[in-house]
């Protein structure tokens, strides 16, 4: 009878995770102002497929997410960090009047895999589910509905937002939009130069 328990408890820790603004935030906005509304659900979706990821190795064992995080933390933050630099001057370069023409040859598969590889590599989400394992205990937090459960409070967040960018990108000049395009791509370039100069403090 823990079924339901287990999947309430992803469901509001996968929509929490993600609700917060950071830098996949602002490249979801981004590429659903840029692109529309297929890119914006791509990129939630392979943000939320990271995350049940993240929450399958957390129900195995805190040991097995320790492990992982103190090999590989510096290595995936760097490759996370230069990724999303490459992603936030290529959002400035196509926020454009061709926006639409560059969108299209990137795909919704560009869009999705992507964003799963740079939430796999994203430090927040690494502490994020270690925070998770460190937490799980008997029951609920044990059940693969878990995993299952943060996908779907994951993707929720990012439909939600997907949609709300969506309407409002309808509702405003085309001019106003690419400024905001602009502005997300400002502020993922930023992102990624704090990361990279934190690493080296």
């Amino acid at each position: 009878m823990m079924i339901w328990p287990a999947l309430l408890s992803g469901l509001g820790f996968g929509f929490l995770i993600a609700a917060p603004v950071g830098p996949m935030s602002l490249l979801c906005m981004n590429r659903t102002l840029q692109q529309g509304l297929t890119a914006g659900l791509a990129t939630g979706a392979g943000i939320a497929l990271a995350d049940m990821c993240y929450a399958l190795i957390a129900v195995t064992g805190f040991r097995a997410v320790s492990e992982f995080t103190a090999e590989f933390a510096l290595p995936l933050k760097l490759l996370g960090s230069l990724f999303i630099l490459y992603l936030g001057a290529r959002a400035w370069r196509s926020a454009g009047v061709e926006a639409s023409a560059e969108g299209a040859r990137s795909g919704s598969l560009y869009c999705f895999i992507s964003s799963y590889l740079i939430t796999l590599a994203n430090p927040a989400t690494v502490v994020s589910f270690i925070a998770l394992a460190a937490a799980l205990g008997s029951g609920a937090g044990g059940s693969l509905l878990l995993p299952a459960g943060i996908a779907l409070g994951s993707f929720g967040w990012w439909l939600l937002l997907t949609l709300i960018i969506v309407w409002i990108r309808g509702r405003l000049p085309e001019s106003f939009s690419r400024r905001l395009s602009r502005i997300s791509a400002v502020f993922l370039i930023l992102f990624s130069v704090y990361s990279i100069f934190s690493m080296a403090g």
